[in-house]
């Protein structure tokens, strides 16, 4: 690493708002470049909040040149190892800022897995000359709606019995959290949504509880009844992702109670009805590369693929050790 370079690692404590103004800047530059968002939406969040993360920032002349950033924390009981991101400055690439950070990353956490953010060219040859392998895939799909897509979309038919409505504020956290903990028990990331997590979300400029849609029977017993499923869909601004405002099929939860009863279909179309009606005029996903049954219901609603974000993780030869190049 040049002389005028070094990385500050910050441990856990929480970036200055200073700071903060300078990976806000940092990002927004890698993305007009890229044409990909280098951090994630949790990142973001604690970039800004500084809450469950621990940060590194890489300068260069006195200048922030890199961002990376580290969540989860390792286990090596169980062989856990956290997950990374990380981006540098357009200006400041293939000056060593980037293998700085990865260096401290794997420091710090020698398994940590890092992600990739836009199918982009040169990160999967800076992943493969470092000896890192593609270990998970999330793809990105799309879909035009209204009078773009060609096609009216097909009606919601839920289950008899069952019934959509929005979510209430003050009402319907507790049993939201607890559909969604059941959903995605063993997902690496919506998984450990908490309710500090649910309320950060609620605070964001985004949040609209019209579109967060909860499905289920309402008891007369009670205010709210028991979530069967939900769909919470978002809205990205004009200037976000494109010139115009781009819906998002955000969270898509089913209790394992209700699995196997083909609610995976109207629960998605429900979502996409909401986001039509708002005028949007195209809507995109997030959905694991290996769940084929959700890239079933996607792809059969007419979602085709966009970009494909790519995990990179040190590989292991199977003698046990680590490969390195």
């Amino acid at each position: 690493m040049p002389a005028d370079q070094h990385v500050l690692d910050l441990g856990a404590a929480p970036l200055s708002a200073t700071q903060v103004t300078a990976v806000e800047e940092l990002v927004r530059a890698a993305t007009r470049s890229d044409g990909a968002a280098p951090l994630s939406e949790q990142s973001l969040l604690s970039v800004r909040h500084g809450e469950g993360a621990r940060h590194l920032l890489a300068y260069a002349g006195g200048q922030l040149a890199g961002y990376a950033q580290l969540s989860g924390v390792p286990d090596e009981s169980d062989g856990a190892a956290g997950a990374a991101e990380l981006v540098v400055d357009p200006t400041q690439r293939r000056s060593g800022v980037g293998t700085a950070l990865l260096t401290a990353l794997h420091t710090v956490d020698p398994g940590a897995r890092v992600w990739s953010h836009g199918d982009l060219a040169p990160a999967a040859a800076f992943a493969a000359a470092r000896g890192l392998e593609v270990v998970r895939e999330l793809f990105v799909l799309e879909r035009a709606l209204g009078a773009r897509s060609g096609a009216h979309l097909p009606p919601v038919e839920l289950p008899t019995g069952l019934q959509a409505r929005a979510f209430v504020p003050g009402r319907d956290e507790q049993e939201w959290l607890r559909v969604n903990a059941a959903a995605f028990a063993h997902h690496p990331e919506q998984g450990r949504l908490t309710r500090a997590d649910l309320d950060e979300r609620m605070r964001e400029p985004w949040f609209d509880p019209a579109g967060l849609l909860l499905v289920g029977v309402e008891s007369p017993e009670s205010d709210a009844g028991t979530v069967a499923a939900s769909h919470w869909t978002k809205v990205h601004p004009a200037g976000e992702r494109g010139p115009e405002a781009v819906g998002e099929v955000y969270v898509v939860a089913v209790d394992p109670t209700y699995q196997g009863r083909g609610l995976g279909r109207p629960l998605t179309l429900l979502g996409l009805h909401h986001l039509e009606e708002a005028g949007l005029h195209t809507v995109i996903l997030y959905v694991d590369g290996d769940n084929p049954a959700a890239l079933t219901v996607y792809r059969s609603l007419g979602f085709t693929t966009l970009s494909v974000d790519r995990m990179y993780a040190r590989t292991t030869r199977r003698d046990g050790g680590t490969m390195t190049r």
